[in-house]
């Protein structure tokens, strides 16, 4: 299923401002941190704020697979962006609940984005290999802007700074989106967009409850650190290590997603990770802990484009692979709100026993779906015989 007539720069066009939508999911922790420093925000009103953003992001993000197919996906690129910028730089100055309201609001244009560059990924002639690259390529620049406005707010800019700064960037973005097809390429066999079957939606399960438990783990990886009596730089620097291990492995996932058989890469990374898990559940030394950071930044990315080829080996209509942004988003919101209830001030272990849970589900969804599609045919086979 290739996007025939598609050229190279719209889909450099659509990864860019695919990025820019993606961009503040990842910086959030560093931004709203800094509000609730500057006594703008409360700690539990940073949760919430960050949830709204990214169930709206991922709502949002799913329905835009149809707008796409009614709208042209310029106008819609180019308009979600100036959305954004404009609720930057209305949170650079708000405070409380209004920041709240704020980033629920800007979730929907930037799902709008994600939803944009998810239609054209599944458009592609390798749809896998490019979700790869698409997810490595946001995490580079969210390391890149992470370390932008870092130095921002260190210099005693403040938070407000570093929504601007974000809003600035939606400049050049803009100019970029110009780029973005005004229409998409249809599926093969004109089947357009609807509903996934049965099969599709249990993927798209496990796909959510892999990110969910990730994220549920990653939110309190340095509380971890400081659990297991580690200092807050060697907590900071498994989050880099983790951070650059997604790069890597981001890059190798993207190159060998078509090669290698992606039930047994699914199953492998899930238990490894369920390993990384426990072995965090023993508090280890630094040393342990950093190589386990980064072992598990590295499958967390590895893993992720594998997801969109089963989506598209079980629901050959690309239905579901449609909706694997919405799921990853979702799951991304779900997995550390449903954590923050296993957790304690005096030990942040319960998210490890829900994130091994939710990453169990997974394997165990991945493991039963060719089993469930074979026993299917038969039934199906014999009712339609009896029809006939």
């Amino acid at each position: 299923m290739t996007a025939s007539g598609t050229t190279r720069s719209a889909y450099v066009a659509a990864f860019v401002v695919g990025v820019y939508g993606i961009l503040m999911a990842g910086l959030a922790p560093l931004l709203l941190g800094t509000l609730v420093a500057e006594g703008h925000l409360t700690a539990a009103q940073l949760g919430l704020a960050a949830t709204a953003e990214l169930v709206t992001m991922g709502l949002t993000a799913g329905a835009a697979g149809f707008l796409v197919e009614r709208l042209s996906p310029r106008l819609l690129a180019l308009g979600s962006v100036v959305v954004i910028m404009m609720l930057d730089v209305a949170t650079a100055r708000a405070t409380g609940g209004t920041v709240i309201l704020l980033r629920a609001l800007t979730g929907a244009p930037s799902g709008v984005l994600i939803g944009l560059v998810t239609a054209m990924i599944v458009r592609s002639a390798q749809p896998a290999r490019q979700a790869g690259f698409y997810l490595t390529i946001q995490t580079v620049a969210q390391l890149a802007c992470a370390a932008l406005i870092g130095g921002l707010v260190a210099q005693k800019h403040g938070a407000a700074a570093g929504f601007l700064t974000i809003s600035a960037l939606g400049v050049p973005v803009a100019i970029v989106a110009l780029w973005t097809p005004t229409r998409l390429a249809r599926f093969v066999g004109e089947q357009g967009m609807g509903l996934p079957d049965v099969y599709g939606w249990l993927a798209l399960a496990a796909a959510f409850c892999f990110f969910a438990g990730i994220l549920g783990i990653w939110i309190y990886l340095e509380p971890l650190a400081r659990q297991a009596g580690l200092s807050s730089n060697t907590g900071g620097l498994a989050i880099v290590l983790a951070l650059a291990g997604q790069v890597a492995g981001g890059v190798l996932g993207a190159a060998t997603v078509q090669r290698w058989p992606c039930r047994v890469v699914l199953l492998g990374s899930v238990a490894v990770l369920v390993v990384a898990s426990a072995i965090f559940a023993t508090l280890p030394g630094a040393s342990v802990f950093l190589a386990t950071a980064i072992g598990f930044g590295v499958l967390w990315a590895f893993a992720s484009p594998y997801f969109t080829r089963l989506l598209i080996d079980v629901d050959p209509t690309h239905r579901a692979a449609m909706l694997g942004s919405a799921a990853l988003l979702l799951g991304c919101a779900t997995g550390p709100t449903v954590a923050s209830l296993t957790v304690s001030d005096a030990d942040v272990r319960g998210c490890l026993t829900l994130g091994t849970g939710l990453l169990l589900v997974t394997g165990g969804i991945v493991l039963l779906l060719p089993v469930l599609r074979r026993a299917a045919r038969p039934a199906f086979a014999a009712h339609s015989k009896d029809r006939s």
